[in-house]
């Protein structure tokens, strides 16, 4: 289901400001139970951070490193012969990454539909207690009220300025590691915590030259010591 042209209620039961794993499944929850239910979403797809720049991407990337892994370990550790040392070429991989999430965001989208949710596309503001302003890709704005409203925004991280710190424009966070065309040659990543931990890891096993900064002196601060030790 593509995102409704115009709303066909002012009135709703419950609406959900935002359209990931918990915006989705506390609307589709709702209507279950016989609500009138409108979810708005921002962003072009629906599935948040998990689905578009998180769980499944990244477990993409790395089923893709393990498997280089594993070809140079079948060589290296069990004298496997003529095996080629892998070549990744990241540029070929990312559209096909990208479409297997396309079909997850259609599934979502059908999923609303089957529970007959309305899924608004545009930006939510709260203007009172029980009334919404929704902003569409194209300007134009129109409101929308309920008795319910659930805010299931997420949230991101601060980026600082360049007169902040000299340099930080040369920075991405872990949704910019997504939107990368071309596998950088050398990289440096930033923090000890697992997102951290994985993006290097991947970065790493795919041929990139990839250095881990951290402000102690061990990674996974909160994991088992056998881990923090081990990596």
């Amino acid at each position: 289901m593509a995102p409704i042209d115009k709303p066909t209620h002012e009135k709703y039961d419950y609406i959900c400001i935002g359209g990931g794993s918990g915006g989705v499944a506390s609307s589709r929850r709702a209507a279950s139970y016989g609500k009138k239910v409108a979810l708005i979403e921002v962003s072009p797809h629906l599935g948040g951070t998990c689905v578009n720049v998180g769980c499944v991407p990244k477990k993409i990337m790395w089923h893709a490193a393990d498997l280089a892994d594993k070809m140079r370990h079948a060589s290296a550790g069990y004298h496997f012969q003529g095996v080629p040392e892998p070549s990744f070429s990241w540029s070929t991989f990312k559209p096909q990454r990208d479409a297997y999430i396309r079909r997850l965001n259609k599934i979502y989208e059908n999923n609303l539909e089957k529970e007959k949710v309305e899924y608004h596309a545009g930006f939510a503001r709260l203007v009172s207690t029980n009334t919404v302003e929704v902003t569409r890709p194209d300007g134009e704005k129109y409101t929308l009220s309920a008795d319910n409203i659930c805010i299931a925004t997420g949230g991101r991280p601060t980026i600082p300025t360049e007169e902040q710190i000299p340099g930080a424009a040369l920075g991405i966070d872990s949704d910019g590691f997504f939107d990368l065309e071309d596998q950088p040659k050398r990289v440096a990543v930033v923090g000890a915590g697992y997102i951290a931990v994985e993006l290097a890891g991947v970065l790493h096993t795919l041929g990139s030259e990839t250095h881990l900064i951290i402000r102690r002196d061990k990674v996974l601060r909160t994991f088992d010591p056998i881990l923090q030790d081990t990596l």
